[in-house]
């Protein structure tokens, strides 16, 4: 009996540990991810950040474009981090928003993003194919 409830005791503490490591992800200063898609972000930049012809700074708002890049500069609380973005097309206009600026991710949301980035790039490439395959067939 002691030895049943021993084993039991192991069990739910490897359980207990494997929820609160989903729920943290491990994620560490100068990681990076791709970004999957346009997303509105709060800019946390201390100082301005000027695009080709607007700037940004603290409390304002910008999009982070597909392709771009997020690295962690550094960790907010155990399940948030600070990132700073680069733009996947260098000089920016409008309301993209230019590479160095700072905003705000869950890690958990941080460790999805180059997983879907890719999953949205593999899905567009097999549509380009079936709308290629498409035409040609049209086109006899």
């Amino acid at each position: 009996m002691k030895r049943m409830t021993y084993v039991l005791s192991i069990v739910i503490l490897l359980i207990s540990s494997m929820a609160f490591a989903a729920s943290h992800p491990i994620v560490n200063k100068d990681d990076t991810a791709k970004v999957p898609s346009w997303d509105w972000v709060d800019v946390l930049n201390q100082e301005v950040v000027y695009s080709g012809n607007n700037e940004f700074t603290y409390g304002e708002t910008c999009g982070i474009e597909c392709g771009g890049t997020v690295t962690v500069i550094g960790e907010v609380d155990e399940g948030n981090v600070l990132v700073r973005y680069t733009s996947p097309h260098g000089q920016t206009y409008g309301t993209p928003c230019p590479s160095g600026i700072i905003f705000q991710l869950s890690k958990e949301r941080f460790t999805l993003m180059t997983a879907e980035y890719l999953a949205n790039m593999k899905a567009e490439q097999e549509h380009r194919q079936k709308i290629a395959n498409i035409i040609k067939e049209a086109e006899g």
